[in-house]
């Protein structure tokens, strides 16, 4: 599988659910099991490596250490450059994670946030007509604006958060065949982001 076969890097540019038990009761019946699975997957499955992105703006987990792509794009219709730095592992031929951090000018900030979200969202979409979008949602994280994304493309899918801190976009996403979606080691990918303080 090409790890960009859903979308492209420059395409994308446009808590794990570890509760007390005493608070199981209180979670749906779908919750309970993907929290079971998290637990079984911590307990039995890959082991996580702790990550630090370069410049240490941020932390969180990968099946194996990433793979670092960087690159700085002209965008002259909006008359500024995007430098962006993509980190990507694979758990295994058919699911890859990916972290992405694309800076922007230092006036794009976080009162642009919603409509950021919102214009990357919709390059997603339209960046592959064949993109279908399942559900999209928009939080906060951390004290910040955060869009939740589930994508499907043909028999993929493409499953995210993106979240804007200050003048920085970061995106954390996972890409995989139907079949493989493994909604626990999505929960421990995205749970484990932190940002540096």
């Amino acid at each position: 599988m090409n790890i960009f076969s859903l979308i492209s890097v420059r395409g994308l540019l446009w808590a794990a659910v570890v509760v007390s038990p005493f608070l199981l009761n209180s979670l749906t019946a779908e919750e309970a099991k993907v929290k079971e699975q998290v637990m079984e997957v911590k307990a039995t499955g890959p082991k996580w490596q702790d990550f630090e992105s370069i410049g240490g703006k941020c932390k969180m987990k990968f099946p194996k250490s990433p793979d670092h792509l960087s690159e700085k794009m002209r965008l002259p219709e909006e008359g500024f450059d995007l430098k962006y730095d993509a980190y990507i592992s694979a758990l295994d031929q058919k699911t890859i994670f990916m972290l992405l951090i694309a800076e922007y000018p230092d006036f794009v900030d976080e009162s642009y946030a919603k409509m950021s979200l919102e214009g990357f969202l919709n390059g997603v979409l339209t960046h592959n007509p064949n993109n279908q979008l399942i559900f999209a949602d928009l939080s906060l994280v951390g004290g910040h604006e955060a869009l939740d994304f589930f994508i499907r493309t043909g028999g993929h899918y493409f499953k995210g958060r993106a979240i804007m801190v200050q003048n920085s976009l970061y995106l954390m996403a996972m890409e995989c065949e139907v079949q493989n979606y493994d909604e626990a080691h999505y929960k421990i990918f995205v749970d484990s982001f932190q940002l540096s303080k």
